[in-house]
This record gives structure tokens, C-alpha cells and sequence, in this order.
């Protein structure tokens, strides 16, 4: 079992990460926010188009739900901060969060 986890914060000192279970496909948001969590993880199991770029200044569209595979969740929250300001913090460890 391969987990991925990655950090996220809102501002307001809410901090808090991503999980995602790449064997059984299931997302789990764990901000200091009720709500916040609430929106995350319908934005992360929603259907929804996303541009994957396939060069400097081309890209293509795809529709998919972002929590069916690893790469189109980390398409996903590349684009996050958009929808909800919600910041990935790549660089983080979150262990220690």
C-alpha cells in the first residue's frame, strides 16, 4: 500500500495535509477547518476538467475525477489554490507538520 501525502495550509495558521491511498483510490483531507475539508475533498472527488500542459504553451484538456489516479490528484491541486485558495506546499515534510 502507497501512501501519498502532501502539505496544505489556507493561511490563519491552518495547516494540515493531503492523504491519498494510491492502491485503494481514497482521499483524506485533514485541515484545521471543518468546511474547508468539506470542499477539499468534494473538489478532489468531483469530475472536473484540468489542463495538462504537453509543452511550454500547449496543453490538453482532460476530464477526469481527480482522486482516480496519482497523477491526475497532483494535476488537481496544482490548480486548487484556484478554486478554493487552498496552497500546496510541495517542499514541506509532513511529518513535520
Amino acid at each position: 500500500m502507497a501512501i501519498f501525502k502532501v502539505a496544505a495550509h489556507t493561511g490563519d495558521n491552518n495547516n494540515g495535509y493531503i492523504m491519498y491511498d494510491t492502491e485503494h483510490k481514497t482521499v483524506e483531507v485533514c485541515l484545521n477547518d471543518a468546511a474547508v475539508n468539506a470542499r477539499v475533498y468534494k473538489y478532489l472527488t468531483t469530475e472536473r476538467p484540468m489542463h495538462r500542459f504537453t509543452d511550454l504553451s500547449y496543453y490538453e484538456t482532460v476530464s477526469a475525477v481527480p482522486a482516480s489516479s496519482l497523477d491526475h490528484l497532483k494535476l488537481a491541486l496544482c490548480y486548487i489554490w484556484l478554486a478554493l485558495g487552498v496552497h500546496i506546499d510541495w517542499s514541506r515534510p509532513v511529518e513535520l507538520l
